[in-house]
């Protein structure tokens, strides 16, 4: 496993691990969660010390890729406003336009259980979780191929004309 880089629970699988080795992994915090069951990110020896993520965003989209079996989405709504200096104030939501799902991912919910435990790895998971946002929201629609976007090293994002037509169709 190369540091920075998404793997899932089926390509650890396939690299050769056994199940109680990615157990041993996760639990020792060598593979950091993401929003998504069965999908973990693999940190730098600095990320892994100092719990902390370098680049969500960048993570969130190979992990959003892993989870949806495709590169074919866009970030759009208030999280392209964020990304292109539109709001300067974060919002906290991840709102990501694709053709396969319609979905919430409440993390706040997440977070809370793993604050609620009390231990160590569980307040660590909690902080791995707080840097991919509040919720995660995913828009489904059929024109990907026309939408306007932008593709930059941390996916694709919406440009203002598209932004406003996808608040009116996703009404966020």
């Amino acid at each position: 496993m190369l540091p920075k880089q998404v793997v899932s629970y089926k390509q650890l699988l396939e690299e050769g691990l056994t199940k109680k080795e990615i157990l041993l992994l996760f639990s020792s915090l060598k593979l950091f969660p993401t929003p998504f069951k069965g999908i973990y990110y693999v940190p730098m020896n600095e990320e892994r010390k100092a719990w902390f993520i370098e680049k969500p965003l960048q993570v969130l989209s190979m992990a959003t890729a892993i989870f949806l079996g495709t590169n074919n989405f866009y970030y759009t709504c208030e999280t392209a406003e964020e990304y292109l200096g539109i709001k300067w104030r974060p919002m906290g939501r991840v709102h990501i336009a694709n053709e396969r799902i319609s979905k919430r991912i409440n993390l706040v919910e997440r977070i809370k259980r793993n604050l609620s435990k009390g231990t160590f790895r569980a307040k660590k998971i909690a902080t791995i979780l707080s840097f991919y946002g509040k919720e995660i929201i995913f828009h489904r629609t059929k024109n990907l191929e026309k939408a306007k976007t932008k593709s930059t090293p941390y996916g694709k994002f919406a440009l203002r004309r598209q932004i406003a037509k996808d608040k009116k169709s996703f009404k966020c």
